[in-house]
């Protein structure tokens, strides 16, 4: 493509090389050597997008999947973006997608690698006999690391991914917490009765929640005075606000039995509401 500059008398546009402006006549004078060669727009990368929706939803699409299919790849190019622009150290997306990259490292090529498996109630011991190893989990702590910085720096951000987000979260941490029990409450500083398993929760006879409302119980977040292993549904009920409730009962043993002991003890006690929030009493 022909470079075009401009007439020093008049401004118009003239290509490199002619001798006269086809405008206003003046005679131009051209340096010998060729024009310089402009180099070619840089492609946007990850620090330079800018705040184009459609193009840094695309871009962030892209470094996903990368991070998904091919783990170290993808956890070579984001450590490598942010070494090149450390402002992104502030952007919970890095943070997510390495989590991303070590879930896959650590399940998601497992899962892969087998048939079609429902694993949901898998046990521990269920996990081990799958083939998960001490290796897989260590990838799976790692990857529960970047999720807690990416609930630091961006508060609502798994939120924020809808359904996918959070579901991708309850899998790592359920596999975690099936295999290492407490761990995931140890690195993310909360935990969820889902993550808990079979054999580890107990129903206490005074405790009727129906199948619906246990549904949204074991799905609440919370924290407890000990790392909490196992857990006694003990009694339930409805506040003054029209809030279901039940109270639960937190052990520090994987037998939600064997709690208030020298050896075994409580790990605190909590109220769970329907409304998704709760207390510790």
């Amino acid at each position: 493509m022909q470079q075009l500059y401009q007439c020093s008398n008049c401004g118009s546009q003239v290509a490199f090389g002619i001798k006269f402006c086809g405008n206003c006549g003046t005679q131009l004078n051209w340096p010998t050597q060729s024009p310089p060669t402009q180099p070619p727009p840089p492609q946007p990368q990850y620090q330079e997008v800018g705040e184009d929706v459609e193009e840094r939803g695309t871009m962030l699409a892209n470094i996903a999947a990368l991070c998904e299919n091919d783990p170290d790849a993808g956890l070579e190019f984001i450590e490598g973006a942010i070494a090149r622009s450390p402002k992104l150290i502030r952007d919970p997306f890095a943070y997510w997608a390495k989590a991303m990259a070590y879930c896959s490292k650590g399940l998601l090529q497992l899962i892969r690698s087998k048939a079609r498996v429902d694993f949901t109630n898998f046990s521990g011991e269920e996990w081990r006999d799958f083939g998960m190893t001490d290796a897989h989990l260590d990838w799976l702590e790692k990857s529960l690391h970047e999720i807690r910085r990416v609930e630091q720096v961006g508060p609502g951000y798994i939120e924020g991914l809808e359904d996918f987000g959070v579901l991708r979260v309850d899998l790592i941490a359920t596999v975690l917490e099936r295999c290492r029990p407490g761990r995931v409450q140890e690195i993310l500083g909360k935990t969820k009765l889902i993550y808990f398993g079979r054999g580890r929760i107990g129903h206490g006879e005074s405790c009727e929640i129906t199948k619906e409302e246990y549904q949204i119980f074991r799905d609440i977040f919370f924290t407890s005075v000990r790392i909490a292993k196992s857990a006694a549904l003990v009694l339930d009920g409805t506040d003054e606000a029209g809030r279901r409730y039940v109270a639960v009962s937190l052990g520090t043993s994987l037998d939600f039995r064997a709690k208030d002991s020298a050896q075994f003890p409580s790990a605190g006690a909590i109220m769970l509401y329907s409304d998704g929030t709760y207390k510790e009493v």
